[in-house]
């Protein structure tokens, strides 16, 4: 007979938005659980999170309609489906105007994937 130790655990995922959340949630695994292991993540084999959860209220509702219409028209496609000149005709503002509400919607995504992927001590 072969002892397997996964058969005797269970995995549970949970996704918890604060940190007082999760204290309560460890709280309340410690007083079921004597030994237990929390895991916040899963990683793939470069050790990069297989998987996050963005929080994107940071976003104007004029930023996402400026990324939605130019993910949909490949803006963001290598090479361009579409310049920053026909975003600008399509939203009706100035081609500038289309430039910066990309560049700071770019720039609070980027910020929330890696705040979602830092290690919950280094937040």
């Amino acid at each position: 007979m072969t002892d397997n130790a996964e058969s005797n655990r269970i995995r549970v995922t949970v996704t918890v938005t604060d940190d007082e959340s999760i204290e309560q949630l460890i709280d309340c695994v410690d007083d079921v659980v004597d030994a237990r292991t929390v895991d916040d993540r899963t990683t793939d084999q470069q050790g990069r999170p297989e998987s996050l959860q963005l929080d994107v209220r940071e976003l104007t509702p004029k930023q996402w309609e400026a990324l939605e219409l130019a993910g949909k028209r490949g803006y963001f496609d290598r090479p361009r489906g579409v310049d920053l000149e026909t975003l600008a005709d399509e939203l009706a503002i100035s081609k500038s105007a289309v430039s910066q509400r990309l560049r700071a919607a770019e720039s609070t995504l980027i910020r929330a994937v890696l705040d979602a992927s830092r290690e919950p001590t280094e937040r």
